[in-house]
């Protein structure tokens, strides 16, 4: 076992591999992407957060339109009367042939018989 581990050691020793650290690489790889999104943008480096805070004032007319449609989507919704599952599923079966009876009896090498 000691001549085993001394083997391995010296094995080890003598490799050029580095080990890698996929941490690392992953960091560099998101570097580049936001160096390519930025580049793309024709941006020298990526804009300034935005404060938190209230954003701008909304009219009281558009707030006001906004709230009852809100409103009146959960009023339908509560009167909505629950779907049956059935119901999701199609109840006929429609077929629509994509030949022509008596194309598929010609063979494909008989190019000029569909145009001509």
């Amino acid at each position: 076992l000691a001549v085993l581990l001394a083997a391995l050691s010296a094995a080890r020793a003598l490799s050029t591999c580095r080990t890698l650290d996929l941490e690392a690489a992953r960091l560099k790889r998101i570097e580049a992407v936001r160096g390519q999104i930025l580049s793309k943008l024709r941006l020298p480096a990526p804009p300034p957060d935005p404060e938190p805070g209230p954003g701008p004032a909304l009219p009281d007319d558009i707030r006001a339109l906004y709230n009852s449609t809100r409103e009146l989507l959960r009023q339908r919704a509560r009167l909505r009367q629950p779907e049956d599952p059935q119901e999701y599923y199609a109840k006929e079966l429609l077929r629509f042939p994509m030949e022509t009876p008596g194309d598929g009896e010609r063979g494909h090498g008989d190019i000029m018989g569909t145009w001509g």
